[in-house]
Formats: C-alpha cells, sequence, structure tokens
C-alpha cells in the first residue's frame, strides 16, 4: 500500500533540531534527563501506566484505518492512568485516493474519538472510581490547533502509542522534508520506534526527559490491508466501506446483466452472494447480533436465485468457557431467537435460512466446499483468515470475509448483558 502525506502534513510532522528558544519549555531542563541514547525505546511493560501519554492516529478513508485507530485508542487509554493525561494528535493524509477529507470530516471524527474514548473509560471500574483521564484531541490541519511538535516537546510526555503504518518516516533534519520517503510500499520506512528515536534526541537537546514507544501487540488483522494483500488474501471486503467497483469474484452469481434494481437502490451482483454462512452464540439477541443478521440477510442473493443463508449457532459444549456461562439460554432457545428475529427482518426468503448448531471451531464452511462468503466482525478477523487457510488445503474455493467493523458501545455485548443479569439476580437474592 502506497501512502502519500500533503505537504503541511510533512511539514508538521518532522522532528526538527530547533533552538531552545522555539518552546516554552527550556526553563524545565535543569530538572530532565540529558541523555543522547534512548535507554528504553519500548514500554514492553504492558501493566505500565503513564501519566501523560501521546497517541498518533490518521483520519480514516476505510473501515481498516477506522480499526487501526480504535486499537491505538484503546491501547493508550488502558495504558494511562486514570484521571491523568492523554494527548491525542489526529493526522490528515492523501492516500492517493479519489476520497479527500474535508474540514467537516476532521471534525466529525474528532467526535467519534472523544465518544469512543468515553465509552471506553465508562465501562471500565478504575475509571469510574478514579475519574476520567484529561482527554485532549489535537486535529492537524484544522484552525488555530499547535503543530505536533508542540506536543513532542511538552515535559511531562512519559510515552508514545501508535503504528507503524501511520509513523511511516521521520526526520531529524530541520532542512529535510521527507519527500524521498513518501512513497514507502507496506508500513514505510522507520516506524514508531525510529519515530521515537527522533523525539528522544530532538528533546535531549532541550533537556528533557526520554519518552518510550507503546506498540499495539497484537495489531488487529483488519487494520492492515496491506498485509492481507501481500499475504494474497484479497478475498477480505469491509461492508461499511464503498464498494470498489473494480473488484471481481467468482464466488458473487452471474445475473443477466451486472445490476439491477431492488425496492429502488441499485445493487451490483458482485455484493451479492450465492451461499452465505454467519455465525455466532446469539445470547441475548442484543443490537450488534441483530446487525450481524442483517447484513447476512443483505449479502443473499434474492429470489428467484436459489441462494442460501446458514447461520450457525454454537451449541452449548463449546460454551462451558464463558464468563457466566451459566446464564446463557440453552442452544435451543437461541436458535428459536435467531429464528424469530429473521422471520421478521426478511419473511420472503424464510425458506432460504437454515440454521443449525456449531459444533466445532469452524462451523459448516469447515466442511462443505460450496459456500461463497462468511459475514464476520473485525473482531474474529484471524478465525475467517484461518478458515480460509482450512479451505485452501482441502482444495476448497476461499470465502469472500465480508467483514463490519464493531460500532457498538461496549455495554452491548453478551458478557455485559450476562454481568447485568447476574448483578440483578444477586441484588434480587440479598431482598
Amino acid at each position: 500500500m502506497i501512502r502519500r502525506f500533503p505537504k503541511t502534513w510533512r511539514q508538521r510532522s518532522c522532528i526538527t533540531q530547533q533552538s531552545n528558544t522555539d518552546t516554552d519549555t527550556s526553563s524545565t531542563s535543569s530538572t530532565s534527563s540529558t541523555s543522547s541514547t534512548p535507554t528504553n525505546l519500548s514500554g514492553n511493560d504492558k501493566s505500565k501506566q503513564y501519566q501523560h501519554t501521546l497517541a498518533v492516529l490518521a483520519l480514516p478513508l476505510s473501515s481498516s484505518d477506522r480499526i487501526a485507530n480504535e486499537a491505538i485508542l484503546n491501547k493508550a487509554i488502558s495504558c494511562t492512568l486514570p484521571s491523568k493525561t492523554l494527548s491525542v494528535i489526529l493526522r490528515c493524509r492523501d492516500d492517493d485516493t479519489k476520497t479527500s477529507h474535508s474540514l467537516s470530516a476532521l471534525r466529525r471524527y474528532v467526535g467519534e474519538i472523544y465518544s469512543a474514548a468515553w465509552d471506553n473509560q465508562t465501562s471500565n471500574n478504575d475509571y469510574k472510581q478514579q475519574g476520567l483521564m484529561n482527554l485532549i484531541v489535537y486535529p492537524q490541519n484544522l484552525p488555530n490547533t499547535p503543530p505536533e511538535s508542540w506536543l513532542h516537546h511538552r515535559p511531562e510526555l512519559e510515552c508514545v502509542c501508535s503504528h507503524d503504518s501511520i509513523l511511516g518516516w521521520h526526520s531529524v533534519g530541520s532542512g529535510e522534508t521527507g519527500l524521498a520517503h513518501t512513497n514507502i510500499n507496506g508500513d514505510g520506512l522507520g516506524g514508531l520506534d525510529a519515530h521515537v528515536e527522533a523525539m528522544n534526541a530532538d528533546r535531549s537537546q532541550r533537556g528533557l526527559k526520554e519518552v518510550v514507544a507503546v506498540h499495539v501487540d497484537p495489531w488487529p488483522a483488519g487494520a492492515s490491508p496491506a498485509t492481507l494483500k501481500e499475504d494474497n488474501n484479497d478475498c477480505v471486503v469491509f461492508l461499511e466501506d464503498e464498494e470498489d467497483t473494480s473488484y471481481t469474484t467468482t464466488a458473487s452469481a452471474s445475473l443477466d446483466d451486472d445490476s439491477f434494481l431492488l425496492n429502488g437502490p441499485k445493487l451490483t451482483s458482485k455484493s451479492l452472494f450465492n451461499n452465505v454462512a454467519v455465525g455466532g452464540t446469539f445470547d441475548g439477541m442484543h443490537y450488534g447480533h441483530r446487525k450481524l443478521l442483517t447484513l447476512a440477510v443483505s449479502s443473499l442473493l434474492p429470489p428467484p436465485s436459489p441462494s442460501q443463508l446458514v447461520v450457525g449457532v454454537t451449541s452449548d459444549e463449546m460454551l462451558q468457557q464463558k464468563t457466566l456461562s451459566n446464564l446463557i439460554p440453552p442452544l435451543a432457545e437461541r436458535i428459536q431467537q435467531v429464528q424469530e428475529f429473521l422471520n421478521a427482518l426478511a419473511p420472503g426468503i424464510k425458506n432460504q435460512i437454515n440454521i443449525t448448531p456449531i459444533e466445532d471451531q469452524w462451523g459448516p464452511p469447515g466442511s462443505d466446499e460450496n459456500f461463497d462468503a462468511l459475514v464476520l466482525s473485525d473482531e474474529v478477523m484471524d478465525t475467517g483468515l484461518k478458515l480460509n487457510a482450512l479451505r485452501k488445503e482441502k482444495g476448497f474455493k476461499e470465502l469472500t470475509l465480508l467483514c463490519t467493523r464493531r460500532t457498538e458501545p461496549n455495554a452491548m455485548s453478551s458478557t455485559a448483558l450476562r454481568q447485568r443479569r447476574n448483578q440483578s439476580d444477586r441484588s434480587s437474592g440479598d431482598e
């Protein structure tokens, strides 16, 4: 994947050897470390938390970008002490696509960051008890916001959390613009560790203490489109992204025309499939489950095509290790809930929907070569990729992985619902 960064981005992201008079931090130098060699470039202690964290995100162009940003933001929150400071740099970038960022898009995404951070913290007991962190989002290229280098020079800054795909190059020379490093395949040149090393070289000149690099480990599979392509995993499609008209697949059915009207919207045959699978526990049939099933139904070719949707529901035996598994309804009840929802959602194709128990790790697509597509959340992308590897070993065609990015609040989960039921049951028992 080739990334280009606009001139304004390059100018602000360069780390330059400016004089100490450029900032208001020179008066603090007497109490800071002046070592020019980083003693600990990487914050490998996963339990360590910091007083001030800097997270670097990029304004998203795709679902993969959003997944990457969410992973970085969640990691940055987890490594920041409750009620302390988290600064978020939001970089603008141009990936040589038709999509361009507007000022309104930048403003909207600032709101999304604050909402996501609120959801993360309010679902965590530590932050409930000790208070929310001091979060400030700095959108670069937005009028009147300080440049990124201003945050690099904060005396109290202790760590930087980001990813190589965002910090693709760095510069330590005032005359260097980084132009030689803008066309880099994959993750680019340098990355997070090199960026932090350059920051520390600059900070030592100013008498400021070193910062450490905090990596997201493991990095989500859905956040690495370049890696997916390098591994020949072109089968991944993000359902919320604008459809790529160049995308083709032998899995989609052949119609007389390459598009048709369905109650108004024009749909292409490349968007729809004959044999679609989706699976889950479906405990409580919360709104996240309903979203997943709706996307699965919307991926199936409508009548008169002989298409089929197979919904796998995890068996009771496979759920014994789940949190509060004793509160998970039995399989028959969960299947009935799925059936009732699908009958109400898509009554016209009820005869084309088959609900079946999942008895092993892979479900029906692991043993049936006729499936074309699998609808799944980005949280289980790794499982989908492993399933395709298994199918390839068996000589089956790869599934098109129709991936949806999780957008639901943390409280919208089966585990959260079971915990709520458990607390309610205990409260009733105490009365």
